[in-house]
Order: structure tokens, then C-alpha cells, then sequence
């Protein structure tokens, strides 16, 4: 079986539920949760007095053999065979981001067909098992659960007994809370003497023995048919005061709504997502060879690295989880590489990715004149956790720090003005000022709604108002790829600072107010000019007066997606052809100081030439990072570009940026 990605996306939801397997047979390891840690899970076929397995490593089963793998937008195929029957399944999380209350409805659906080569079996029953390690982080606790009849289906669902809402806020974790339900036309909670005695004699039966590990169990006897996964987090969100439950259950509904309207609409969510797939692929083609790969690589991991919910003031935010970085939630920097997938395919996503940062700056606790970075750490919003400071004195009380790591749930943005939290050398004020006023600016351009601007415009002035000042050559400060240490006159940056200049035009244009948009079009007319005497007609270096240096300058992609060209075309396919001379097996270096790289980054510098030959070029060393990587977990996008090993940084949402070339492509992003 050809290797396709690193690990594969089974059962995606958010950063709370999220199953993949890490081999090509999915009857050769553990699936495992995104962090890594194994979620055992296991799929059987009963037929005429043997079990086969299917799903999952299992020693008292037949290993059934699989004869194919394909990996589309939404879901995960395998076929399988013997000399009885040929098995499909398809694993279908439906993260449709043209329908939000589809996406976040928290079901997936595992469909099947088994196919007799002979008559049909006189024993037939095909069978999903989950162990009770869904309902735990790391230790092992006491687990509760039950079955509920439903409408045409049985779910079984589990806990843990001591249900800790929201305790989890390190980083690469798995909830303490929540039930997790698997649903079937006969479905159990069981010990696994129960689950012995199904695969040695194909007897569904409830059993509970003290002491073994429990399991849900649900069993279909038809040789068509679905069965769904679903998770009840309870609540989602901490949001400066407010307890938000995920934007499917804003108005009432339950866990046993969402599976039963998800047991109804199958065949047409399956349709929908198979639509939505077909033209996907379509597009991706006039990208170049293996781009539709990369395309459902990142999608579903991307979409399922947030959460949705809705405030009380009736305002959409999407969460961003920084996974495996440092588990911020609402991070600036992280949506900013993420935005090309939402722009293209619902771009009032982007709006409720800025809500939070918006909302935080107007509080006093922040003293900046400059944008925060992120609101806290997933899943609680109460006040950003980047650079606090490690104060120790009677109103700090070493402030948010408990043996050297942070205590993320301090409400920091319930302290005054005068309070000092943040340690000023730790902030990014030219990086998210740029991010910010960008996304926003994009945001409209893609034709989402303009309230969130004339809401904040005077937020978006201030920022503006930095960049002018501080921009240009920015101060020794952190930028988001400052893995090899702060750096002063940073020409990437500084070239944020001019599309961020751009882009409050852009708002000033969509918010009537033309005199200023000419203003801040002059102003940056005059910037890029400037920039462009500064360093000079070669190859743009890392930092001003660095010679021989260089950096992947992704930072363009939106001045030349808005139509301005203040960076030259000439300039754009001359950095481009460094790039491709400076590649590594694995891709092109984030710049010269080391061999590692960021894949999102790659493809949005692929985005920038007019040739498709070097786009392809540049984006297909990722395709070999995804086929090739030592590291099976989810779509790292920070790795050595000439060992393709993950350095940090897996299963996060900035590869939603692999769709910068179909949003250049698709032509939205010139501004009218």
C-alpha cells in the first residue's frame, strides 16, 4: 500500500475530537487522538462464524487485507477483501464551510458496504468498538455510561465519573469531560469480556465484569449502512465570563438531536460533501500535478483545529487552537496563514476569528498601542497568555506562573489599567498589527460583512498608525518565525507593515471613506518605494544590510492578491527563483540561518509567481514531506527541510494557507 500522508484523518471535529490513524493498513496500529496518544479502536466483520478485523490491531481476529486507500476532502476510503466478500469504508467527517451548522455538528459518520462474492451469509454482522481511553486524557479513570434508544438506532455513549469541564489548557491533551457516543443499530456499554466473547463467537451481549476496560460496542446486521460517532463536550468555551456551548447547541439542541438529524441527512450531507469534493479536485487541477492531495491534507485538520461558537451579543467567534505550539487560543498569527481556505469558501469565518482580538485590545488590562497576539489558552478566553510577566509581589503573586508553567486560567483580563502583566520584549506589535488590519481588510474583500471594521475602526487606525511609525525597520522584537532568535530591520516584516497599510485603504475604501483610503494608498505607494531603495534590485535579504542573507518573503501574497503590485512582479519571480535554487529535498528553508521550514509558508510563496512550472515546483517537496516524514502525526507544518523531520508544530490550523494558490485562482481578492 503506497504511503499518502503521515497519519490519516478519521473522525475529525475540533481540537477536543480528533481520531486518526498512523499507518496505511488501518488494521496495523492504534488510531490515536492528535496529540499522538492511542485511542483504540477497533471495526470487525462477522460472516458465516468468522471475524475479521478490519480496524485496529487485534490478535483474536482475522487481519482482513486491504487492497486500496484514496484520501478525499471530507473523508477517508479504505477497501478491503477475501475470498467471501469485499468491505468499503468510508470514515466521513462532514466539515462543510459553506454550511456552519453542519460543520459544527458534532457527528461523524463511518458508512460500509460489504459486498458477497458468493450468496449471501447466513451469520453477517459488521461491528465498531471504542475504548473507554476516549473519555480520559493520560491516567487512567473510573468510567460511567449507558445505552439510549433513538430513532431508528441505539447509542451507547461514556464518561469519565469525575467530569472535569474545561480542566485541560496544556497544550498537546485530550478532554477530561464530555461523553463520547457511537451509534449503531444495536449499540452496548460493555467490559471487555463482552467484547471477547463478539469477536471469538459473534454474540452481542451485555456484560460487565468489574475492574476490565469498558468499551461502547454497536452492531449492524444489514450489509449497507452507517454508523455515527458524536461528542457531547457540554461546553466548549470560556469566553471572558461567558460559558459557551459549541454554535450547534446555541439554541437548545441536544447531543440526541444532532445524531438523529444526522442519521436522517446522510445521503444528502454525503452527496453535498461529494460535490464539494468534485469540484475541489477540478480546481486543484489547474494548480498542478498532486496540489488536490495537499488540498485534503490540510482541510480537514485545519477546520478541526477550531471551534464555533456564538456570543451573547449574537457575534460568531472561531476559535483557533495552537496545537502543538503552545495551545493559545485566538491566535492572530495563527489565522493569519490559515485565512485563504475560509476567504475562498466562507470568509465571515475570518470576521469571527477576529472578535476576540478586537474585543481584548479595547480592555484595560492591555496597555499597547499595538494588537495582542492571542485571548488565552484553548479552551479559555480570559486574557492573553503570550509574554506574561513573572512578576512577585503581593498583586502579581508571580503572576500566571506555577512552577515555571503558566496557570492559563487566571483571569488577566479582569485586572486593571497600571496592572503589569506583559513583559513588553515579548510581544509582536509590527507582526499582528500587520495581521490584523490584513485579515480584516481580506475579510471584506471576500465579501464577508464590513461591522466588524466600522465596529473597531478606531483600532484599526491606531494599529495603522504603528506600522507608520515603527514599520518601516522595525526594532529587535519577535515576529511568528523567530525560531532562530529575535531580529532587527526585518525586511519580511516590514513588508507586512506595507500590505497592513495597504489593507487599512482597502478598509477605508469599503467603509466610504474615500479621502482617507487615497491617503493610506499614497502612503503606501510611498513605503514600497522606499523599501525598494532600501534593499536594493537583488535577492531581498533576511534583514536590511544583511548581505547574502535571504528569508521566504511571504508577506507579498496579499499586496499582489489585491491587484496593487506595489511589490513588482519582477521582484516576485526573482525571489521565487532563489527559492526554488535554494530548495531542499524536503522544500526551501524558512531563510538562511537554518535547514527548517514551514509549509504554509511554502505555499503562499508558491503563489506568487505568474509561472505554474514554479509553483509546482516549490509545493511538491511538501507532497514528498507528506509521503516521506519519519514523524506519523497529523500535517506538521514546521520541519527540517532537508530531513523531513517535525521539529514542532502538527495537526494546527495554518494549513488552511495550502489554499493560497485556489484563492489566487479564484480571482476574489482584487479589489473593486
Amino acid at each position: 500500500m503506497n504511503r499518502i500522508l503521515p497519519a490519516y484523518p478519521l473522525w475529525i471535529m475540533d481540537p477536543m475530537f480528533s481520531v486518526w490513524s498512523k499507518s496505511e493498513m488501518l488494521n496495523a496500529s492504534d488510531t490515536m487522538f492528535w496529540t499522538g496518544q492511542i485511542r483504540r479502536t477497533y471495526g470487525f466483520v462477522r460472516y458465516n462464524g468468522t471475524t475479521y478485523c478490519f480496524l485496529g490491531r487485534r490478535d483474536d481476529a482475522v487481519s482482513l487485507e486491504q487492497t486500496d486507500l484514496e484520501v478525499f476532502a471530507f473523508s477517508t476510503r479504505y477497501t478491503f477483501e477475501c475470498e467471501e466478500f469485499i468491505l468499503k469504508v468510508d470514515f466521513l467527517s462532514p466539515l462543510l464551510l459553506t454550511d456552519i451548522r453542519l460543520m459544527s455538528r458534532p457527528v461523524c459518520y463511518t458508512a460500509y458496504s460489504i459486498e458477497p462474492k458468493n450468496a449471501k451469509p447466513d451469520d453477517l454482522s459488521i461491528a465498531l468498538a471504542l475504548s473507554e481511553e476516549y473519555c480520559y486524557n493520560k491516567e487512567r479513570a473510573s468510567v460511567i455510561g449507558g445505552v439510549l434508544p433513538c430513532k431508528g438506532f441505539e447509542a451507547a455513549y461514556f464518561t469519565r465519573y469525575r467530569n472535569c469541564v474545561l480542566s485541560e489548557t496544556d497544550d498537546t491533551v485530550a478532554p477530561d469531560w464530555g461523553s463520547t457516543y457511537l451509534a449503531g443499530e444495536e449499540s452496548f456499554f460493555v467490559t471487555e469480556v463482552a467484547l471477547n466473547r463478539y469477536t471469538s463467537e459473534g454474540v452481542a451481549q451485555y456484560i460487565r465484569k468489574e475492574t476490565e476496560y469498558n468499551y461502547l460496542l454497536s452492531i449492524n446486521r444489514s450489509l449497507n449502512g452507517i454508523f455515527m460517532t458524536a461528542f457531547d463536550d457540554y461546553v466548549s468555551i470560556f469566553y471572558f465570563g461567558e460559558w459557551l456551548k459549541g454554535f450547534y447547541f446555541k439554541d437548545g439542541s441536544t447531543i440526541i438531536d444532532a445524531m438523529e438529524e444526522a442519521a436522517l441527512d446522510y445521503k444528502d450531507v454525503s452527496r453535498r460533501c461529494t460535490e464539494f469534493d468534485v469540484q475541489l479536485k477540478n480546481d486543484c487541477r489547474r494548480i498542478g500535478e498532486g496540489y488536490y492531495l495537499l488540498a485534503c491534507a490540510a482541510l480537514r485538520q485545519s477546520i478541526g483545529a477550531h471551534k464555533l461558537v456564538q456570543n451573547r451579543k449574537g457575534e460568531l467567534l472561531f476559535l483557533s487552537k495552537e496545537c502543538n505550539s503552545n495551545g493559545c487560543i485566538g491566535t492572530a498569527d495563527i489565522s493569519y496563514p490559515s485565512m485563504p481556505l475560509y476567504l475562498l469558501y466562507n470568509p465571515e469565518l475570518v470576521n469571527a476569528m477576529l472578535v476576540g482580538i478586537f474585543e481584548f485590545a479595547r480592555m484595560p488590562v492591555w496597555p499597547f498601542e499595538f494588537a495582542p497576539h492571542d485571548i488565552g489558552t484553548y479552551p479559555w478566553c480570559c486574557g492573553q497568555q503570550y509574554g506574561v510577566s513573572k512578576i512577585n509581589d503581593k498583586y502579581g503573586c508571580g503572576l500566571n506562573w506555577i512552577g515555571g508553567k503558566p496557570n492559563t486560567k487566571q483571569m488577566l483580563y479582569l485586572r486593571p489599567a497600571g496592572c503589569k502583566v506583559y513583559n513588553i520584549e515579548e510581544q509582536m506589535p509590527v507582526e499582528e498589527c500587520g495581521n490584523m488590519l490584513i485579515m480584516t481588510a481580506a475579510g471584506m474583500v471576500a465579501g464577508g460583512s464590513i461591522k466588524l471594521a466600522e465596529k473597531n475602526f478606531d483600532l484599526l487606525a491606531s494599529w495603522v498608525q504603528y506600522l507608520e511609525k515603527y514599520g518601516f525597520k522595525p526594532k529587535s522584537q519577535l515576529c511568528t518565525d523567530d525560531f532562530s532568535g529575535h531580529l532587527a530591520n526585518n525586511v519580511n516584516l516590514a513588508i507586512k507593515a506595507l500590505v497592513g497599510i495597504e489593507s487599512f485603504s482597502v478598509i477605508c475604501g469599503k467603509l466610504k471613506k474615500e479621502r482617507m483610503a487615497a491617503q493610506y494608498r499614497e502612503k503606501a505607494k510611498k513605503f514600497a518605494a522606499a523599501l525598494k531603495r532600501e534593499v536594493g534590485k537583488d535577492i531581498w535579504p533576511l534583514a536590511y544590510e544583511k548581505e547574502d542573507t535571504y528569508s521566504l518573503k511571504y508577506n507579498i501574497l496579499f499586496d499582489k492578491l489585491f491587484g496593487f503590485h506595489l511589490i513588482d512582479q519582477e521582484i516576485c519571480e526573482r525571489e521565487t527563483n532563489y527559492y526554488i535554487e535554494k530548495q531542499e529535498y524536503f522544500g526551501t528553508p524558512l531563510d538562511n540561518r537554518a535547514s527548517y521550514t514551514k509549509s504554509d509558508w511554502i505555499l503562499w510563496v508558491a503563489t506568487l509567481t505568474d509561472e505554474q512550472e514554479k509553483t509546482e515546483v516549490l509545493y511538491k517537496p511538501v507532497l514528498r514531506y507528506l509521503a516521506e516524514t519519519p514523524s506519523r502525526l497529523p500535517f506538521g507544518d514546521w520541519y527540517y527541510a532537508d530531513r523531513g523531520d517535525i521539529v514542532e508544530f502538527y495537526n494546527r490550523a495554518v494549513q488552511g494557507g495550502v489554499f493560497a494558490p485556489l484563492l489566487r485562482q479564484s480571482g476574489k481578492m482584487q479589489v473593486k
